[in-house]
């Protein structure tokens, strides 16, 4: 099965998985993922850049201005984000939600409790176990703490497990209710008004403590039917008959699906529009994606044309998707030292300069580590590659 190219994280292992982005029990996921560097992960995030001094985090906006100073407990790399104009910050007694000028808007009692995403944020209470639920802009649970994991609402709908058993995988609306039953092994998230999910089943995840993307298989050995991906539109109903191994959700009108051990890309309507010829794929962004082929990784448009020429190959790390007309691209330079640069759509550097650690672009600046130069040995560069913002995180 397909790697993503995420290149920014080391990884660390625990006991078990739990499919795709489910928010649950620490223990239900196969792996933790702990960013280098800090850096917009999500859509649509709010345009407010964190930086650190002395352990602890403050933002920035698109010009380089603090606005809020750094009093915010620094936390990991993988969370901080402004949604909808609320930061969830975690306190002794449960999350506090904060303005972007650090106001507290209201308190939560809660185990845990993440970003806004269409209203509700997903929030859960711990009795023996996790059970999870959503708040509204107040703090209230408005969807009672009640299921097994929960995914952040997209396009109305959100992802919800009632148990830990297969087959209890449905969507549900923001009263609450079944728009779709919970009879599914697996679900993605809606975006552009499908959802990648397994029909057929029940279906088990087989390759459980694997870092991979999780590879499904019947829980019974003579099963007659496989576990294999569909796309649904918002009923519920299949677009297409095709099935395919793997399937990355929609973007841009298209999505990467894995069929007979190639990737390839398919429409809403789930006809296959790029052939299955490449040995790893990403979804679109800004025209382009990120594909593998005879161990060579290139970009191709909607044609599935190659607009960069497959030429990416060890030493190179890993190559990132575009964003602001900047990939990002990692290289091991030296003694297995790695370091980052960002490339334009001509697949040339897009300014000099390698990093010891960097994010993507998001709103226009990028987060480096500039070890060596002065003013700081972290910063936010623009498109340019110019300084917006330099700090130190030790002073």
């Amino acid at each position: 099965m397909k790697v993503s190219a995420k290149y920014l994280f080391t990884v660390s292992l625990a006991v078990a998985f739990l499919a795709g982005a489910f928010l649950s029990t620490p223990n239900a996921r196969a792996c933790s993922w702990s960013y280098i560097i800090w850096g917009m992960r999500t859509k649509p995030a709010d345009p407010l850049f964190r930086f650190e001094r002395n352990h602890k985090a403050g933002y920035i906006d698109s010009s380089g201005k603090i606005i809020l100073e750094p009093t915010l407990p620094a936390g990991d790399n993988s969370f901080g984000e402004f949604h909808e104009g609320l930061l969830a910050v975690k306190d002794d007694d449960g999350y506090r939600y904060i303005d972007r000028s650090g106001s507290v808007v209201f308190n939560v009692d809660a185990w845990l409790a993440f970003d806004f995403s269409e209203g509700l944020a997903p929030a859960a209470k711990y009795d023996g176990k996790p059970k999870w639920g959503f708040i509204d802009r107040s703090g209230h649970f408005v969807i009672p703490p009640q299921y097994f994991g929960v995914d952040p609402f997209s396009e109305g709908l959100a992802r919800v497990s009632v148990s830990s058993e297969v087959g209890s995988t449905g969507y549900i609306d923001k009263q609450g209710n079944f728009a779709i039953p919970a009879r599914l092994s697996y679900g993605s998230s809606f975006h552009e008004g499908r959802a990648a999910v397994i029909i057929d089943g029940p279906c088990r995840i087989a390759n459980g403590g694997s870092c991979a993307r999780p590879e499904f298989r019947p829980t019974q050995p003579a099963a007659t039917y496989d576990c294999r991906y569909a796309f649904i539109d918002r009923s519920g109903m299949p677009v297409s008959d095709l099935r395919f191994e793997d399937a990355l959700d929609f973007s841009e009108g298209l999505a990467a699906v894995l069929l007979d051990g190639k990737w390839g890309y398919v429409d809403r309507s789930g006809r296959i529009t790029i052939s299955q010829q490449f040995d790893s794929a990403e979804s679109f962004s800004e025209g382009v994606a990120t594909v593998r082929q005879n161990g060579k990784t290139g970009f191709i448009d909607h044609s599935g044309n190659f607009v960069i020429v497959p030429g990416f190959e060890f030493p190179f790390m890993s190559v990132g998707s575009f964003s602001d007309g900047r990939a990002l691209i990692a290289k091991t330079e030296g003694a297995g030292k790695t370091v980052y640069q960002f490339i334009d759509k001509t697949g040339n550097p897009a300014f000099p300069g390698k990093f010891a650690a960097a994010s993507p672009f998001a709103y226009g600046l990028a987060h480096v580590a500039l070890q060596g130069r002065g003013g700081g040995n972290h910063a936010w560069i623009n498109t340019s590659g110019k300084v917006v913002f330099a700090y130190s995180d030790k002073h």
